[in-house]
Parts: C-alpha cells; sequence; structure tokens
C-alpha cells in the first residue's frame, strides 16, 4: 500500500500518491484538500490542490464532508492536522512520528483513534507505478470523528486501532 499526497517542496521536488487500494478501502471521501497534480486516480469527489498560499491552498479554502488528508510531509504538518480536528469528519495519512509536538497536540490531544499498520507503505509515483521502496518512515492513520473510526475498522487492515480518551485531561 502506498499514501495519499506527499509532497517535498524545494530542490528535488517529489510528490508521492496514496495507493488507490487505500483510498477505496478508507471511502469514499469527499474532499482531499491537499492532493498534488498530476493524479492517476481520484481520492475523493472534490480535490483542492497545493497551488494557492505558497504550496498551501487547500489549508485555508472552506472544507466540507468526509476529508481525506494526507498532508505534505514537512514542518507544516501540525497546520493540516489542526485543520483536520477542528473540521472533525476525515482520516489524516502520516508518518508515526509520536514523539513530536504537533504529534501530541493535534493527535494524542483531538483524534478520536489512530491505526498503525504493520509494516510500511509503499507510495505511489505520479505515473501511478510503485517505486519498489516505502515512505522510508511508519505511518499512522489519524481518526477525526466517529465515521472516520467506523471506516477504519470496516477496512479490515493489517494493523492495530487504539482509540482514545480524550476525555481523561491529558494530552
Amino acid at each position: 500500500m502506498a499514501m495519499g499526497s506527499h509532497q517535498k517542496r524545494g530542490q528535488g521536488e517529489k510528490v508521492w500518491l496514496t495507493p488507490s487500494e487505500l483510498v477505496k478501502a478508507l471511502g469514499p471521501f469527499d474532499l482531499d484538500p491537499c492532493f498534488g497534480s498530476p493524479r492517476p486516480w481520484d481520492t475523493a469527489a472534490c480535490h483542492l490542490g497545493p497551488d494557492a498560499a505558497g504550496g498551501m491552498g487547500g489549508l485555508f479554502e472552506e472544507w466540507h464532508g468526509f476529508v481525506w488528508c494526507n498532508p505534505p510531509y514537512d514542518q507544516e504538518v501540525g497546520k493540516w492536522l489542526a485543520r483536520c480536528a477542528d473540521h472533525g469528519d476525515g482520516i489524516a495519512l502520516i508518518f508515526a512520528r509520536t514523539e513530536t509536538a504537533e504529534f501530541h497536540s493535534q493527535v494524542w490531544g483531538r483524534a478520536d483513534a489512530v491505526f498503525f499498520f504493520r509494516g510500511r507503505i509503499e507510495f505511489c509515483l505520479p505515473t501511478g507505478a510503485r517505486p519498489g521502496h516505502t515512505g522510508g518512515a511508519p505511518s499512522v492513520l489519524v481518526c477525526y470523528g466517529q465515521r472516520a473510526v467506523d471506516r477504519v475498522k470496516a477496512a479490515g487492515m493489517d494493523g492495530k486501532l487504539i482509540i482514545l480518551d480524550r476525555g481523561n485531561g491529558h494530552e
């Protein structure tokens, strides 16, 4: 399996795509606010690209419905997770960097569940081809809202779903 829109800006720019089978297993989605081009398959009914606002256009536009968010994996990931948490109805796919401030504030402190994959996900190239290697780090699905939790449960993926208790006073 591979992921959504993993984009790295600057020299050696790369676009990494969510494999269609992962999106199909979790979808359908109404909106993908951070999908780049080109794309050989859709991840949602509506796509917002990163073209505006310094590469974060979808971050500043209105979100609707059930959201798929595989944000650019850079220093701005916390902003995307905050927007997902504020929206409250969607799934984010990020690296499982559980020690970061963003993970503590926007995942542990605000998400309804997390799903850790067994093994690593293989990203796809803009052509849809598999590069033959993984993203270099473990990945996690972050569930915001009960619909997200239910979709991950129903997908039957290999890994571990952990329901979070946001009412315990801890981040």
